[in-house]
Formats: structure tokens, C-alpha cells, sequence
């Protein structure tokens, strides 16, 4: 008997802990896999979802889906604010006063990034205005000011640049680096120039290393194959691996960055030799902060439990 077809859309197909599906190394164990770009849930069987938008949708109560304890996507998000250079902004207390947009009301970049911003850094956020997307444009508290901003189609990451140097607004926390900052736009700044340092600092101080996908399924998926969840945890820890071995393996593949590999071993002299753990033990303390900072920010009515979101015998599968 053929194995069932296993249908696993990608976000983000390039990125080095996906690449090992899209490019034929790893397979998924019972399954004939097929990768696709990612058009929607409905298309597809499993795929490397928004975290903000599986809090959106379980608060909702349309949440269909299921989740496995793999994260392909995590990045520190101090690094994704930036701000005009007449602005005055040059350290996170300048923030106050200011207006600053964001990408998405439940953008999980902004949730991360806002969580640092408020705890770590001890923000007032009702001295902010928070700039919004249309629809988006909604307040999570009765002492925060939001307005709504017109964009225009095309990329929202290049509409927000163009805001930000007209001086619609003076910062952007955004999910990826702003057009003018790539090119070195003198205009236009990181707030953390250091954002290595500083990022490392935060975990230090925290144990939070963000995460941006959390590899989810389709629950009809899951009740005609309830061994999908695990097969599928298990080959994205291979492909986990095969990420690491191509820039840490004997012949790495890496070859523009010279030192990737010391790279890495200064990573895990910061946050451990296991700090990309696809399971839940390693990594409770950054799964409970989206769960505290998605409720303070209006994403979720009520704090939610992590635990819900994945199925159980992922979540309890031993290892790494």
C-alpha cells in the first residue's frame, strides 16, 4: 500500500532549518511528502505558522489546527527596531512621545518586540502613540492611544519606510529590516546599533529567545493520521540538525560568513549548547511569555495556555 501524501507548506521555504524539506534531504517517516509555498491552511496539511496568528485565531475559538513542538523561526527582535535619525531617538526611553507604527495588530514581531520594550525596558506605553494598519488600528488598554494609518498596496514593509521618512512616524517595529536601513539610509537607524550585544544581554537577563513559526497541522489532517504530529516533529529535529551540520559539519556549506562556526559556539556559550530544542521542557519559559504579552496586548481576551496548543503526544515525545 502507497504511503498517504503528506502536504507541508512553507512560509519561509529558504530559510536553513526548512531548506532540508524543500531540497529532498529529509522526508517524513509513513508519508510521501510534498512541499508547496504556503496560500492558506486550506491548501495544505502542515505548515510553519505565525505564533501571533495561531493566538488570534485559538482566541477566537477558529483555531482547527494543532500544533507540534518545532520552531523553525526564531529571532531576537530588538534588532527589528528602527527609527528616523531627526527623530531623537537614540535609546528605548526616547520612545516615549513618539509615534510608532507597527507591521499588524497580532504581528508576532511586534508582540515580542513590544513584550521587551514594556518588561525589560520599562516603556510607558501610554505616552506612545501607536500607529496601526486600517482595520487594524485598535487600542489594547484605556490608557493607550492608537491611530490608523493609510497604506497604499504593495509591501507593507516599504509603505511603513516611506511613513517613516516622510515623518508620518518616528519608529517602526517591524518583522523584517526596513528597506532604508538595508541600504544604509542615513536617514534612518536601528534603535540598537549593537543589536548583537544587546540581544544576548536580554537573554541573559530573561531566558526569552522569541519565537516566530510554530509548525502546526490541520486537525482533520491529524484524526485520519494521528501519527502525523510525531513523524513530523521527528523529521523536523533532522532537519534541524542537517541546519546545524551545514554550518558546523566537516565540510560546511556556509561559505560566506568565515567564521559561522565560531559564530555558533559563541551562541551557545550565551544560551546553552541545545538553545534550538524542538520541544516544549527547553523552551516553557518563552512559550509562557507569548502567552503573557498576546493578553496584555489585546491579541488573546484571556491569558491562554500554552499547553493547549500542542497535541499531546508531540509534546510529550523525549529529546530535542
Amino acid at each position: 500500500m502507497a504511503n498517504p501524501k503528506f502536504r507541508l507548506g512553507f512560509r519561509e521555504p529558504d530559510i536553513d532549518t526548512n531548506r532540508p524539506f524543500t531540497d529532498g534531504t529529509v522526508t517524513i517517516d509513513g508519508f510521501d511528502l510534498e512541499c508547496s509555498n504556503f496560500t492558506g491552511p486550506e491548501h495544505i496539511d502542515a505548515w510553519d505558522a505565525s505564533f501571533g496568528g495561531l493566538m488570534t485565531t485559538k482566541a477566537k475559538d477558529e483555531h482547527p489546527y494543532v500544533s507540534i513542538p518545532a520552531y523553525p523561526n526564531r529571532k531576537f527582535r530588538l534588532a527589528y527596531i528602527f527609527a528616523r535619525t531627526d527623530a531623537g531617538i537614540e535609546k528605548p526611553k526616547d520612545l516615549e512621545g513618539k509615534r510608532v507604527a507597527m507591521f499588524a495588530w497580532d504581528n508576532t514581531a511586534a508582540i515580542w518586540s513590544r513584550g521587551a520594550l514594556l518588561h525589560h525596558y520599562g516603556i510607558d506605553f501610554s505616552s506612545i502613540t501607536w500607529i496601526l494598519p486600517g482595520a487594524d488600528a485598535r487600542s489594547w488598554g484605556p490608557d493607550i492611544t492608537v491611530e490608523s494609518l493609510a497604506l497604499g498596496p504593495g509591501s507593507r514593509d516599504a509603505a511603513l519606510d516611506e511613513k517613516l521618512l516622510s515623518g508620518e512616524v518616528d519608529a517602526v517595529l517591524g518583522p523584517n529590516v526596513l528597506p532604508s536601513v538595508s541600504r544604509k539610509d542615513p536617514r534612518t537607524h536601528r534603535l540598537f546599533p549593537d543589536y548583537r550585544t544587546e540581544e544576548q544581554n536580554y537573554f541573559t537577563a530573561t531566558g526569552i529567545f522569541p519565537i516566530s513559526h510554530v509548525v502546526s497541522l490541520n486537525k482533520e489532517f491529524v484524526d485520519k493520521h494521528p501519527d502525523a504530529p510525531v513523524a513530523l516533529l521527528e523529521a523536523y529535529r533532522r532537519a534541524r540538525d542537517v541546519a546545524f551540520d551545514r554550518i558546523y559539519g566537516s565540510d560546511p556549506e556556509i561559505v560566506t560568513i568565515s567564521w559561522a562556526a565560531a559564530m555558533m559556539d559563541e551562541q551557545r556559550s550565551v544560551m546553552g549548547e541545545n538553545y534550538w530544542a524542538y520541544n516544549i521542557d527547553d523552551n516553557a519559559n518563552t512559550l509562557e511569555a507569548m502567552m503573557d504579552f498576546a493578553h496584555q496586548f489585546g491579541v488573546t481576551p484571556t491569558k491562554l495556555e500554552y499547553q493547549s496548543f500542542f497535541h499531546p503526544e508531540a509534546a510529550a515525545l523525549a529529546g530535542l
